[in-house]
């Protein structure tokens, strides 16, 4: 699916989120508080956003991008060529429920929009445990269901335009699966309590848009 929408990915997101999507990835990045030498991890990465948001952050940092989409991954590089980031990040196919990685590797993991695609959420949350460095941060920006009747009520008016935007950008009833995953994902408690069982300490969720976006992090 995420290969057949690769193409229009980006726009399809400048519209859907009416361009609030570049000030998420900003704050989480914001909380993942890269540093120069620095190594990090974006889970699912897609078209590269968040590996590009970490580097406007702070420069001189090394990030590997994984995604199982090749055509997403594609569209990765070529941004990565066109901004001249060189050897600073390296884009390859691989599943986040077994990362190739070596254990205690990584300074920060990362993931946007990605989480509630997966099937086995906490097999993924140990396994980005299993890659930081003790006191490494997991950093997780997830699209929430809103838990006021008055945003619900909103959210539910405006529901329908996202599949005919994706349709309109050639994505087909993959915006419609992509709005249904947002209803069919667990509460923000829940997601917090998968993060502690998975032995993070410090845990912590931040909301923004009015709880339509949900910025989730622990620490090894």
């Amino acid at each position: 699916m995420f290969d057949r929408v690769a193409k229009n990915y980006d726009v399809a997101n400048r519209a859907i989120s009416m361009g609030m999507d570049k000030r998420w990835r900003r704050e989480a990045i914001e909380i993942l508080k890269p540093f120069r030498g620095g190594r990090y991890l974006d889970v699912g990465t897609g078209t590269g956003d968040l590996v590009f948001e970490i580097l406007d952050q702070s420069a001189n940092t090394l990030i590997d991008g994984i995604d199982p989409s090749e055509r997403m991954l594609a569209i990765a590089r070529d941004k990565a060529a066109r901004r001249g980031e060189g050897d600073a990040v390296s884009f390859f196919a691989a599943d986040a429920l077994d990362l190739p990685q070596e254990s205690d590797t990584f300074d920060g993991v990362v993931s946007g929009f990605c989480f509630r695609n997966i099937e086995r959420r906490q097999k993924a949350l140990e396994e980005a445990r299993r890659v930081l460095k003790p006191g490494g941060l997991l950093v997780i920006l997830e699209a929430t269901y809103p838990e006021s009747a008055l945003i619900r009520f909103g959210y539910r008016c405006y529901r329908p335009l996202v599949p005919l935007i994706g349709r309109c950008l050639g994505g087909g009833s993959a915006y419609k699966y992509l709005m249904d995953s947002i209803e069919h994902f667990p509460k923000p408690d829940t997601v917090t309590d998968m993060f502690s069982a998975a032995g993070f300490s410090g845990v912590r969720r931040k909301s923004l848009t009015f709880g339509t976006v949900s910025i989730f992090s622990g620490k090894k």
